[in-house]
C-alpha cells in the first residue's frame, strides 16, 4: 500500500456532539483570513525581512517562535481600538491642561475613564450584563444597611421588645429570602456561564470573538465544502524488542475552541489542533492514540469501537468522539465532570464548592415543594459532608440539571458524523440535552454538507508546519491562547526556543508515556 492508501484503511470516523460549530477543516482558508503579529522583539525584528510576502509562505521560513495569528478581526476587541484610545488620552490630556488647566486635566480623565469602560464592556456582550447584576447587588447592599437606622431608633407606638424581637427577623427573613432569589435568577438569567465570566474579563477571546468566528467559519464552508484531516505515515521504526512500528497519524485542524461557551469550559481560543493516531505492530493494528487535556490517551485496538459496513461487518474505521467545543478525542461516548481533570487550583475549588452552596440555597428557599425536598434530603443523608469540597458535585435540581455547574467534556456522538459511512444507527450515542440546558444542546450550527473525509498528506511538510508561533490570538491567559502547530509543543517560561511535540517526533515513546499512565 501507499501512504495515501494505508492512512485511509484505517481511517478514523469523528462523531461529534450535536451543537458543535466547529469542524476539522484546511488550514488554507483559515490563513486567508488571518493576520500575523509579533508577539516578542525577536519575531518583530525578524518580521520586517519579509513584510511584503503572502502569509502561507512567510510562515515556513520564520525562525522565532514570538508571533500569533488572529482569525477575528474584531474593532472592539483589537489592540488597534486601545492604541487609537491611548494616544487620544494624550491628545485630550495636553488640549485639557492648556484649555482649563488642572480642570481640563480632570475633565479628560474622566471622559477617557468612560471610553475605556464603554470599549472594554462593548468587546462582549457577557460583561453587559455585570451592570444590572451589580446595580442589584447594590440595593440589598442598601437594605441591608437599613435596619441600623430603621429598627435601632424608636418607632412611635411600637415598643422595643417588638422591633427587636418580632419587626427585624421578619425583615430580616423576608431580605435573605428575596436575595436567593434575585441571585438565582442573575445566575440563571443574566449570569449563566458562571465561572467563564472571570476568564471572559481577560480574555482576547471573548464570547463576541468565538460567535464570529463562527460566522467566519460558516463563510469558509461554503466554498470548502469536505472536512479535512492531515494525514502522516512514520514507517518501520523497530524497538528494542525487535518489533517493527507503522504509526498513521490523522491531525485534525479547527478554527475555534469554543468549550467554555459550549460547555461551561475553561477556555476558549482561536485555533486548535488535535490528533488520532493508530499503531501497527508488525504491520497490524495495536492501539488507537488519542489527544486529550495533558498527555493524552490511548485504547487497545481489540476494546476500540469500529464503524459497521452496510453487511453489519467490523471495519477497520475506529469511532472516535470528539467533545463540544474542546474537541478532545475519545473512544466511546462520554460525559466527563471531574474538577480533578482539570487540576484547578485552589480558588477554583473554592468557586466550586461556593457555586454548589448557592444553588443549595435556591433549592431550599425555592416555592417548589419538590425543590425544597431535594435540598432537605440532601442534608438528611449527608449532614457531616455538606461543607466538603465536592459535596455537590452529583446533585441534581427540580429540572434534573447539576447543581455544581463544572466544565465538562460532553463527547455525546449525537452529531454530525464525518468518516466511512456504514451501518451509522449501531454506533453507541448519549444525548447532549441530558447534560445541557435545550438552549445550548439546539442552537443552531452549520454543518459541512459533505460527510466524508479529504485527506492531505503531511509527510512533505508544508511550510505551515515549520511555523512555531500560535495558531490563534495571544491572550493575557496562556489557557485562552491560540494553540502551536501540530509539530511544536507549547513555548516554556523563561526559554527561548521551543522544542517538538513528543507525539511527532518520538511516536514509541508517547506511547510508552500513555501505556504508563493507562496503568
Amino acid at each position: 500500500m501507499d501512504e495515501i492508501e494505508l492512512l485511509r484503511k484505517y481511517e478514523p470516523v469523528l462523531r461529534f456532539a450535536k451543537s458543535e460549530r466547529f469542524f476539522p477543516m484546511a488550514v488554507e482558508p483559515y490563513l486567508e483570513k488571518c493576520t500575523l503579529f509579533p508577539s516578542g522583539p525577536a519575531g518583530a525584528a525578524e518580521m520586517l525581512r519579509y513584510l511584503n510576502e503572502p502569509l502561507g509562505e512567510k510562515l515556513g521560513k520564520l525562525e522565532s517562535h514570538e508571533y500569533f495569528l488572529r482569525f477575528v478581526n474584531n474593532p472592539l476587541n483589537d489592540f488597534d481600538a486601545w492604541l487609537w484610545l491611548g494616544g487620544g488620552s494624550v491628545f485630550g490630556l495636553i488640549a485639557g491642561w492648556f484649555a482649563w488647566g488642572w480642570a481640563g486635566v480632570d475633565v479628560a480623565v474622566s471622559v477617557v475613564l468612560v471610553a475605556a469602560l464603554i470599549l472594554f464592556m462593548l468587546a462582549s456582550p457577557i460583561r453587559l450584563r455585570i451592570i444590572p447584576a451589580m446595580l442589584a447587588v447594590s440595593v440589598f447592599l442598601v437594605l441591608g444597611i437599613a435596619p441600623v437606622w430603621l429598627f435601632f431608633r424608636p418607632i412611635p407606638g411600637i415598643s422595643i421588645a417588638v422591633e427587636y424581637f418580632v419587626l427585624l427577623p421578619i425583615y430580616l427573613l423576608l431580605l435573605f429570602y428575596w436575595l436567593v432569589r434575585t441571585l438565582k435568577f442573575i445566575i440563571e438569567r443574566i449570569l449563566p456561564e458562571g465561572l467563564g465570566l472571570a476568564m471572559d474579563m481577560l480574555s482576547q477571546s471573548t464570547e463576541k470573538i468565538a460567535q464570529q468566528a463562527g460566522i467566519l467559519y460558516a463563510e469558509i464552508l461554503r466554498e470548502h465544502r469536505q472536512p479535512v484531516y492531515y494525514g502522516r505515515v512514520l514507517q518501520e521504526e523497530v524497538d528494542a524488542a525487535g518489533d517493527q512500528w507503522t504509526f498513521l497519524q490523522y491531525h485534525y485542524f479547527y478554527a475555534f475552541n469554543d468549550w467554555r461557551l459550549a460547555a461551561n469550559g475553561f477556555n476558549h481560543h482561536e485555533g486548535d489542533w488535535e490528533m488520532v493516531a493508530v499503531y501497527l505492530k508488525n504491520e497490524m493494528p495495536y492501539a488507537v492514540l488519542l489527544s486529550q487535556h495533558g498527555a493524552g490517551n490511548l485504547e487497545k485496538w481489540e476494546d476500540a469501537i469500529k464503524a459497521l459496513d452496510t453487511d453489519g461487518n467490523v471495519t477497520t474505521h475506529p469511532v472516535i468522539y470528539a467533545a463540544l467545543g474542546s474537541h478532545a478525542n475519545y473512544s466511546r461516548p462520554d460525559v466527563i465532570r471531574s474538577p480533578a481533570m482539570y487540576n484547578p487550583g485552589r480558588l477554583q475549588r473554592f468557586l466550586f464548592w461556593f457555586d454548589g452552596w448557592i444553588h443549595y440555597l435556591f433549592l431550599l428557599f425555592n416555592p417548589s415543594q419538590k425543590a425544597r425536598d431535594i435540598a432537605l434530603e440532601e442534608i438528611r443523608m449527608r449532614p457531616q459532608h455538606m461543607f466538603e469540597e465536592h459535596a455537590f458535585d452529583e446533585m441534581r435540581d427540580e429540572q434534573d440539571h447539576f447543581i455544581v455547574r463544572l466544565p465538562m467534556e460532553i463527547a455525546t456522538g449525537d452529531g454530525l458524523r464525518v468518516g466511512f459511512q456504514g451501518r451509522n444507527s449501531k454506533e453507541p450515542l448519549l444525548k447532549s440535552s441530558s447534560y445541557l440546558k435545550r438552549v445550548m444542546s439546539d442552537r443552531r450550527v452549520s454543518l459541512p454538507p459533505i460527510r466524508e473525509w479529504h485527506c492531505i498528506l503531511l509527510n512533505s511538510e508544508p511550510g505551515w508546519v515549520q511555523y512555531k508561533g500560535l495558531w490563534g490570538v495571544k491572550s493575557m491567559l496562556s489557557e485562552e491562547s491560540g494553540p502551536p502547530g501540530p509539530k511544536w509543543d507549547k513555548p516554556k517560561r523563561k526559554k527561548t526556543g521551543v522544542s517538538e511535540r513528543v507525539r511527532w517526533g518520538k511516536p514509541l515513546a508517547w506511547l510508552a508515556k500513555l501505556e504508563k499512565n493507562k496503568h
